[in-house]
């Protein structure tokens, strides 16, 4: 299993890694094909809190638990995502898999006591015209996709971080991606965000013509889950475009109905 840890606001040591290390490696015999796990801990106040993000079979699970200390909160995070996992295994039989571009899971966000569904995007690479093409057809506002890459080097893990998102913003279409110089780098500030306004010439719908304007700065902003949810909520938006800063990737939180729900990356 490939283990990475953020500490949010405060150091992971090489102990509480080790032991977090030796508790999620249990996880391992559900799987037949376990990807990553992706560990986020922080203190607040007086609650230790610990997060996991846990790509395996093509699902993507997630769970967070708070205790009196990171080690106690640990504990109850992996035994509440073993539960989790068991529960989804045994509800579908492996060998027919996921429904197509859905993470079939529901987290309860305490804060805001809502149930949060993340439905992965195809992780098929398409090209930003067949992307724009799709949004229409579809008539979505916003579409979240893997760009397609010419050449990919095989000794660099980078190509699951090639996504970008065309979204509607008041009457234009705006694009952003992350070049892949930092892609490359695992280089992730804003700062280094490309986005670009969409100038539509010709809207053939075989093959349109479109200008892609590369502007000055970025109107995606990083931020975790919680805080997209309360903006979504404060701003009375039907979606935001982010980029996550607990699994480093661009998501899309957006209203459905009464639901929210989560695009994201598919593994």
């Amino acid at each position: 299993m490939n283990i990475t840890f953020t500490g949010r606001h405060m150091h992971v040591s090489e102990r509480l890694q080790e032991y977090a290390e030796k508790k999620l490696l249990k996880l391992e015999t559900h799987f037949d094909q376990l990807i990553d796990a992706h560990v986020i801990m922080y203190v607040e106040k007086l609650d230790h809190g610990a997060e996991v993000i846990i790509n395996g079979d093509g699902i993507q699970f997630h769970g967070r638990e708070k205790a009196s200390t990171l080690y106690s909160a640990i504990d109850l995070l992996v035994e509440k995502m073993e539960k989790q996992i068991v529960k989804y295994k045994e509800k579908h039989s492996l060998h027919k898999g996921p429904a197509r571009g859905e993470v079939p899971f529901l987290e309860t966000i305490s804060s805001q006591g809502r149930d949060l569904r993340l439905n992965q995007v195809s992780n098929k690479p398409i090209d930003k015209i067949e992307a724009y093409l799709q949004m229409k057809v579809e008539k979505m506002d916003f579409i979240l996709f893997k760009k397609g890459v010419s050449k990919v080097d095989s000794d660099l893990d980078y190509a699951n971080k090639n996504y970008a998102v065309i979204y509607k913003n008041h009457d234009s279409l705006k694009m952003a991606e992350i070049p892949f110089d930092k892609i490359k780098e695992h280089k992730f500030e804003h700062d280094d965000f490309v986005e670009y306004d969409l100038n539509i010439i010709d809207d053939s719908v075989s093959n349109p013509h479109i200008e892609f304007k590369k502007n000055n700065g970025c109107s995606i902003n990083k931020m975790p889950l919680e805080e997209a949810i309360l903006k979504l909520e404060e701003n009375n938006e039907t979606f935001i475009p982010f980029f996550n800063t607990d699994s480093q990737y661009f998501n899309v939180i957006y209203k459905n109905g009464r639901n929210y729900e989560v695009a994201v990356p598919a593994f």
